[in-house]
């Protein structure tokens, strides 16, 4: 082969990897906004099963 096209296809491959990275980069970027949006929502949900726990404790109690 050429020194040419060996260089070319260095070329291509580093730029195959470098797309295969920004693609993995996003993936873990809307990994990272899910695990945030969930680790807001989790108090939010843990309350809601508190006050249904207490409320059908209270009700259970005043029967």
């Amino acid at each position: 082969m050429k020194r040419d096209e060996r260089e070319h296809i260095e070329l291509e491959r580093l730029s195959v990897e470098i797309r295969k990275f920004m693609a993995e980069t996003r993936k873990l970027k809307t990994e990272e906004k899910k695990m945030r949006r969930e680790s807001m929502l989790y108090p939010f949900a843990v309350s809601a099963g508190l006050v249904t726990a207490l409320v059908a404790m209270f009700t259970f109690l005043s029967r």
